[in-house]
């Protein structure tokens, strides 16, 4: 594993937010036309990447390494909300919207819209079929978990979208082809294949029209934002990474865990604040820096997973 490659896919990432930074800077895309591509990307585009990942050859080692990273992700996540409960407490957090975001975001990586794109780069087709792994199970936490710190109470219409979520849905029937060895018919095969392929640049470009949101001149100041970064950036990806390499995880499998568990702050973090009716300033600073932190943060911590794995 290249750190020049990892630093180069990273970069091509960033350029592609810019150009939706920029878009939306001049107007071409508004809000609403960033919400509708938004919708497109969670509703048809993900889980056509997702059911594209499981088109390959049965083979049963990658069936358990399939299931293996559904533990993995669920034991990244519990972790994660161990470790963040305590630290962001009433007495450390007062406030109680900075201390539910500060939560949220260390836990909750924006896996989906930058994970899959960087799985695919550097890992190829295994990378997505283990990326959709982690995202049914981030997804399952994501609303359940992730939406009862914003609401603060169980909804059950909440754990039924957890559960019919068009990408966890896309998982359920690709494994079922998969582990059946069914191939979808070519026309369909290539729709979706075409559909996946939008993945990347579109999913870059409406990150990048999200950081528009907040004036840079007071992006970078106040200190509880870099605290939530620092957390999701370098704390649970490098506890994540030392745990996993502890118990014997290697190759691929450590890389596929590695690399959405280090993204930055979900875009969630601003969506379910605006569900709930709070203020989006926060949650919009802290998603911005965590992304533009990570064009350091994700390459240090992928160095590291090279350095000891050499």
């Amino acid at each position: 594993m290249a750190i020049l490659t990892i630093c180069n896919q990273i970069i091509i990432l960033f350029v592609l937010m810019a150009i939706g930074f920029f878009l939306s800077k001049k107007g071409i895309i508004d809000n609403n036309g960033s919400g509708q591509m938004t919708t497109l990307l969670c509703y048809i585009v993900l889980p056509c990447t997702i059911l594209y990942s499981f088109q390959m050859e049965f083979r049963e080692d990658m069936l358990q390494n399939f299931l293996l990273m559904c533990l993995i992700t669920a034991g990244i996540h519990a972790a994660g909300i161990l470790i963040t409960f305590p630290l962001f407490n009433k007495k450390n957090v007062p406030d109680k919207e900075k201390r539910t975001v500060l939560r949220f975001s260390s836990v909750y990586s924006n896996c989906g819209f930058m994970g899959l794109p960087l799985l695919e780069a550097l890992v190829g087709q295994n990378g997505l079929f283990y990326g959709a792994a982690f995202n049914s199970i981030y997804g399952l936490f994501l609303w359940t978990h992730g939406l009862l710190l914003f609401s603060g109470k169980a909804d059950k219409k909440a754990i039924l979208k957890a559960i019919i979520n068009p990408n966890i849905l896309a998982s359920i029937i690709g494994l079922f082809l998969y582990c059946f060895s069914i191939s979808l018919p070519r026309p369909l095969y290539l729709s979706v294949k075409y559909l996946a392929q939008m993945n990347t640049a579109l999913s870059m470009i409406v990150i990048g029209t999200t950081m528009t949101q907040i004036s840079f001149r007071k992006l970078f100041s106040g200190f509880s934002a870099w605290i939530g970064v620092l957390m999701r950036n370098m704390v649970i990806p490098l506890t994540s990474l030392l745990i996993l390499y502890k118990v014997g995880v290697r190759g691929e499998l450590l890389l596929s865990s590695l690399i959405p568990a280090a993204c930055p702050v979900a875009g969630f973090a601003v969506i379910f604040s605006k569900f709930v009716g709070r203020d989006v300033v926060f949650p919009s600073k802290i998603m911005t820096l965590s992304t533009l932190s990570s064009l350091i943060t994700m390459p240090v911590i992928l160095g590291i997973l090279n350095y000891i794995t050499v």
